[in-house]
């Protein structure tokens, strides 16, 4: 049976980091760099020509930032997954970055098989955050952003959408919380519709940034 190969694009206005990251990502049998991209209106231009398993995004850049090149790309490929590549003191734009539509985050420091792991994740439909950003965003004070947090919410969740959210949280798979729960994978996917509704987040990603930040669950 032949390997799966994930095809990625990188972007980042660092040419030293965007050359090593392609270098580690091409090492690995599993992926192959098809494009890189020195800022968001380079990647849409790119995107026209090749299309990508996967892409790597920096938040910060020239031109076009990640956030906005992030949200035209996903409004003409919706089934696009991208990760957001953020570094510290970056936390006010993993909102906005989520809102555009990206399936995770993943740290400029990370290591190699952090790396490999988070892109095998999205790839295979999950989302994924690494584990210190979750940390930091649950210590992140709610006076950095005022309207987002509130204390009663815990209160609107039935127990049962709370059981939901914490297996989200956790990178599980709607089959995998519905074998969990012994409930059937519509009934997660109700609960998890509901969950958003109620939180007023876009989609899972930001979703799961709320509930951090609120403690909603813990981490």
């Amino acid at each position: 049976m032949l390997m799966k190969i994930f095809r990625i694009m990188l972007v980042d206005d660092h040419a030293i980091f965007l050359k090593g990251l392609g270098i580690m990502l091409n090492e690995c049998n599993e992926f192959k760099v098809i494009g890189e991209a020195a800022n968001g209106a380079e990647f849409l231009s790119l995107l026209e020509q090749i299309m990508p398993d996967v892409v790597l995004m920096d938040i910060k850049m020239p031109v076009m930032n990640g956030v906005e090149a992030t949200k035209i790309a996903m409004e003409k490929y919706p089934e696009l997954r991208v990760i957001a590549l953020t570094m510290f003191g970056e936390h006010k734009y993993l909102r906005l970055m989520a809102e555009a539509g990206v399936c995770g985050f993943l740290q400029k420091n990370t290591n190699r098989e952090e790396l490999e792991n988070a892109i095998r994740q999205v790839c295979n439909g999950q989302t994924y955050f690494s584990p210190e950003m979750m940390v930091d965003i649950a210590q992140w004070k709610s006076t950095a952003e005022p309207g987002i947090f509130l204390d009663d919410l815990n209160e609107r969740l039935s127990e049962r959408e709370l059981d939901v959210l914490k297996l989200i949280v956790n990178g599980l798979t709607t089959q995998e919380i519905a074998d969990k729960l012994f409930i059937s994978p519509r009934t997660v996917e109700g609960h998890r519709a509901n969950l958003i509704a109620k939180t007023a987040t876009r989609n899972v990603v930001d979703l799961v940034i709320y509930s951090i930040r609120n403690h909603l669950v813990e981490i």
